[in-house]
């Protein structure tokens, strides 16, 4: 499901900015939330139990989807016309580097064709939930989601693992069409 269109995957950080051990790589990763504190198995964050008490232990994934979605209702509370659309933009446009790092240095932070950092540990860095609902209360929504059968290539070609493969495709891209793609 993470690589799903509608999902927005969510990873961890512990509280120093390293990605946290059970942590995957993906390029779907959105953005990361804070999970829990350093390698001391009792630090996490702070929620109710099980058992209606309040736990301080609670951490990993399991503590970073909930945080994220907390975040993505403050959001839909200060603006109820977002769509899931919406919700994708806003996290990566107000996602924070600071100053999060991978301990084995195996995943650096790339430059997207727009200007804006990316990890595939950490996505476009940590939800900020501050940025997200001020930006939430000026946001006008992207327009509907198009999908529009371009051109298709059936030759299989390898991709060279020490250099890139580059793909011309042509085409009008559904011109006319309801569903002509303006912009990606």
């Amino acid at each position: 499901y993470a690589a799903s269109m509608w999902t927005v995957s969510i990873n961890s950080a512990i509280n120093d900015g390293e990605n946290a051990h059970y942590d995957e790589s993906c390029s779907s990763t959105l953005a990361s939330t804070f999970s829990n504190g350093a390698r001391d198995p009792h630090t996490g964050v702070a929620t109710t139990d099980l058992y209606g008490k309040c736990t301080k232990t609670h951490s990993g994934t399991s503590a970073a989807a909930p945080e994220a979605a907390g975040v993505f209702a403050l959001a839909l509370e200060s603006n109820p016309s977002l769509t899931w659309r919406d919700i994708q933009h806003l996290t990566v446009l107000t996602s924070k580097r600071n100053s999060l790092y991978d301990g084995k240095g195996r995943f650096k932070w790339n430059m997207n064709g727009v200007g804006l950092e990316f990890n595939h540990l950490f996505g476009f860095g940590v939800l900020d939930a501050g940025a997200i609902v001020a930006l939430s209360n000026v946001w006008k929504s992207v327009p509907p989601r198009f999908h529009c059968e371009a051109a298709t290539i059936s030759k299989v070609q390898d991709i060279p693992s020490d250099n890139s493969l580059k793909i011309s495709i042509s085409t009008d891209a559904c011109s006319g069409q309801d569903t002509e793609v303006n912009y990606l």
